[in-house]
């Protein structure tokens, strides 16, 4: 039975670059780095990945692929200072500014100097989490 959903990890050729992209974008510290693979754990415990695919993972994952088909969701306090902190970031586009949607949370896309596509996320309920209407 599945219990939840506890990590992603994301292939780069430039881990110290994202590491530090995700770190500055989130003013959050790796729990783990080195040039290879660094590792964030959220609030929720949730972990966040980044490595550079080497030896057999090489076989499985491409850091060069397309990302247009992923989409990743992050849940912020404040989606409007990320927001303002993004567009002024070397390497990073945005949709535009954050939207209200009907459901009760605002958001903006973003995508990092990888080509990875992030939804930024406020949410009205206090774990960060979709609350159900």
């Amino acid at each position: 039975m599945l219990r939840a959903c506890s990590h992603l990890v994301v292939a780069t050729d430039d881990v110290p670059k994202m590491t530090h992209f995700f770190s500055s974008l989130f003013e959050i510290n790796p729990y783990f780095e080195n040039k290879e693979f660094s590792e964030f754990v959220l609030p929720s415990r949730f972990r966040i990945a980044f490595f550079r695919p080497v030896g057999a993972s090489a076989k499985h994952f491409k850091s060069t692929q397309e990302r247009g088909g992923l989409g990743i969701g992050l849940t912020v306090e404040n989606v409007d200072s990320i927001y303002d902190k993004a567009k002024g970031m070397a390497g990073t586009q945005v949709s535009g500014p954050p939207k209200e949607h009907p459901w009760g949370e605002k958001s903006f896309l973003l995508i990092d100097p990888d080509g990875n596509r992030w939804e930024l996320t406020q949410s009205p309920s206090t774990d960060g989490m979709l609350v159900n209407r």
